[in-house]
């Protein structure tokens, strides 16, 4: 699929603010933006570039936009100037990740099932499942029919729930399947989320069958979030 940039004057905004030296929108083709990247000075820090950003495009074109799709490059001041060899390396700072040393980002662990349980009870099936992100550890669970046509939907709501507070925006299950792709058995999910102000985004992800079906399952929901848990 080819990106999409339809909001070209709202790029031209942004590079007109202080401290901003490039701007990319990427849009879908409702014009909604669903990436901004932003090449800054270090003057600001990155989470004051990305509250300018929302600012501007709040202000100026009425869209309200998450600082998850923001993702900003920031070069030491002296860049500007022109230089060869001797220019310092370039740092990366990302919103709401602290930097460590020079050249690096602290970037947080992501997010790994640690177990799976399902208990069936009759007709009754409660399924949960435990994710941990370095030291943390999340719990969800998900309670539906005990028919194994259900159990994987049950598992992927259950790894949605373990996982909510870390994606912090309303989420649901939309659909999921384990099949037989060539030689190889593959879980894959469609996951919606609520984006306030920019509306519905939908995530897919997939996951190899190793040994165990649920295992593929809550592993396809966290590729499909991964980018978002990341952010």
């Amino acid at each position: 699929m080819p990106t999409l940039r339809l909001l070209p004057e709202l790029e031209e905004a942004l590079r007109q603010v202080p401290g901003i030296r490039a701007a990319s929108v990427v849009t879908g083709p409702d014009a909604v933006p669903t990436e901004i990247h932003i090449v800054a000075g270090r003057a600001k820090g990155a989470k004051q570039v990305v509250r300018d950003v929302q600012s501007v495009a709040m202000a100026g074109y009425d869209i309200d936009i998450d600082h998850r799709i923001v993702s900003v490059v920031q070069f030491d001041d002296d860049l500007d100037q022109a230089g060869g060899t001797d220019q310092a390396p370039m740092v990366i700072r990302l919103p709401d990740t602290p930097a460590t040393d020079a050249g690096h980002v602290d970037l947080a662990p992501r997010p790994l099932i640690a177990s799976i349980t399902v208990r069936t009870a009759g007709t009754e099936a409660d399924a949960s499942v435990v994710v941990k992100t370095g030291d943390a550890s999340y719990d969800g669970r998900s309670i539906g029919p005990s028919t194994m046509s259900h159990r994987h939907t049950l598992i992927a709501r259950a790894t949605l729930d373990a996982v909510s507070e870390l994606l912090g925006l309303p989420a649901e299950v939309e659909f999921v399947l384990v099949s037989t792709m060539g030689a190889r058995r593959m879980a894959a999910c469609v996951i919606q989320v609520a984006v306030p102000g920019i509306g519905e985004l939908v995530l897919t992800g997939s996951a190899l069958v190793r040994s165990d079906e649920a295992d593929a399952v809550a592993r396809a929901v966290l590729d499909a979030l991964n980018r978002r848990l990341a952010g």
